[in-house]
């Protein structure tokens, strides 16, 4: 698709769960925001360089980067974030360098462990380990606290499918 007609599409494709924060902790927003991952081969001695853009333009096999943005709105601390958010179809899973309280989910957000410790069944009687493809639901779950005003990002990368 070609510019902010992607863009909307994808951006109503995501399911961002918004954390919920207990009462007592306030309230919080979601916000995210995808950016396309552009790469600079080395040239005259200046080393290869990978940037991120807002996308005019996305094709199949294009690497994206999605980033989930939660903002403490609520005059406490928020405990125990939990974000959920949902690999949009037209992407695949692509990694995340945010590893801290990351898991995955393969079965549309009903169980979720770190990718290596999933399995696909295959037929009733075997399963194969899961794969990056195989991804429905990316989660992080934060147990130190966020301070009244301050916000917290994560990302996750997908290829265009």
């Amino acid at each position: 698709m070609i510019g902010r007609a992607w863009k909307t599409a994808m951006m109503t494709a995501f399911a961002v769960g918004a954390a919920q924060p207990a009462a007592a902790q306030g309230t919080g927003s979601v916000t995210s925001k995808v950016e396309l991952e552009k790469s600079t081969a080395a040239t005259n001695g200046k080393p290869a360089r990978t940037t991120y853009v807002t996308p005019d333009m996305v094709v199949p096999g294009d690497r994206v980067r999605v980033t989930i943005i939660f903002t403490n709105n609520g005059a406490a601390p928020a405990t125990g974030v939990k974000l959920d958010n949902a690999i949009p179809r037209g992407l695949t899973f692509d990694g995340t360098a945010d590893t801290a309280g990351f898991s995955v989910s393969t079965d549309g957000g009903t169980t979720f462990a770190p990718l290596a410790a999933l399995r696909i069944p295959v037929n009733a009687t075997s399963q194969r380990p899961a794969v990056a493809g195989d991804v429905t639901h990316a989660r992080w779950l934060w147990p130190d606290a966020i301070a009244p005003g301050k916000s917290r990002s994560v990302a996750f990368f997908g290829r265009v499918k």
